[in-house]
């Protein structure tokens, strides 16, 4: 691709800029609910530290997970991406197909973060649908990335084998973050009248059926690592409904103790089966290519042919 260090050089600085304007906006939102808990006429706490029509519709959702789930994952998946968006603009990464193939999926997802981050901080009812809408949109496009970075299809070198993982975490909260946005925007428009009794059953069925979802997509995505942002869900949400609502709270225990199990046997192979190809870069018909490519143009797309990834059939 043409200009193609300028594209992923504005990638890895347009995804900085997306972080830190969320980053911030969150921070300014916690801090103005620091300041109404302290003016808090009746003494009670917030649970949450957001705008207080996010916090009155999180109340009322039971599969929310408690505050700790959401800065645990959002921590390790923001500074994973910054690692990913850092390497895929090293000059070495320029002729990486599965980075430039991901490009117009980073720019998109990135945009949709800096437009979460917006509505997410604002106190209004119509930010909390605004936010829940943004979030699905992502989803499809953190899925799209996934595919076009071909996690679970090829076996790519170190480190991007390693750097990839953070955007299986990202798809997998995503899809965690889809389902648990549905009831706030229920509660929000009224489509929804809390009622525990009733409530109650029915979360806990909520969140076995996203499991058994959760595990059939990372099979067919054929990546381990996707589960485990629920592990975080599911834990969150057990720690904060344990004496709230019990048979949400063990549910959610229950399922978060069988996504660790079956993380402690997938985890460690990396895949649930084996890979369609393997990519091996020649590095010395790379440095050949480069060194010829102003001079000889021919014979440079002749070398660069060799660079392109060996496909290698499974064996199953």
């Amino acid at each position: 691709m043409k200009n193609s260090s300028f594209w992923r050089i504005a990638t890895a600085a347009f995804a900085v800029g997306s972080i830190l304007y969320t980053t911030l906006s969150s921070s300014k939102s916690r801090q103005q609910s620091r300041e109404r808990q302290q003016d808090n006429p009746d003494g009670s706490e917030y649970e949450y530290d957001v705008p207080v029509e996010y916090q009155d519709v999180f109340e009322k959702n039971m599969i929310v997970p408690a505050g700790w789930a959401f800065g645990v994952v959002w921590s390790t998946i923001y500074s994973g991406l910054g690692a990913l968006l850092v390497h895929q603009a090293l000059p070495s990464q320029e002729h990486n197909p599965r980075y430039t193939k991901a490009l117009p999926w980073w720019l998109s997802s990135w945009t949709l973060n800096a437009l979460f981050g917006r509505f997410f901080s604002q106190n209004d009812p119509q930010s909390i649908v605004i936010s829940d809408l943004i979030t699905k949109f992502n989803l499809p496009a953190a899925l799209a990335l996934h595919h076009s970075l071909e996690i679970g299809k090829t076996d790519v070198p170190v480190p991007e084998k390693y750097l990839r993982i953070p955007v299986s975490l990202y798809a997998g909260w995503l899809t965690a973050a889809t389902v648990v946005g549905t009831p706030n925007t229920l509660l929000t428009i009224g489509g929804w009248k809390p009622d525990e009794e009733r409530d109650e059953p029915i979360a806990a069925g909520i969140l076995s059926a996203t499991a058994g979802a959760g595990y059939l997509i990372a099979r067919r995505l054929n990546d381990p690592w996707y589960m485990v942002p629920f592990v975080a869900g599911f834990g969150g949400i057990a720690t904060r409904q344990w004496n709230k609502q019990p048979v949400v709270g063990w549910a959610a225990a229950c399922l978060a103790a069988a996504y660790v199990g079956l993380l402690a046997y997938w985890l460690p192979k990396g895949k649930f089966h084996d890979y369609g190809r393997i990519v091996v870069h020649d590095a010395e018909a790379e440095v050949i290519a480069e060194q010829i490519e102003t001079s000889e143009p021919h014979q440079a797309e002749i070398v660069r042919e060799r660079m392109k990834p060996i496909e290698a059939e499974s064996l199953d």
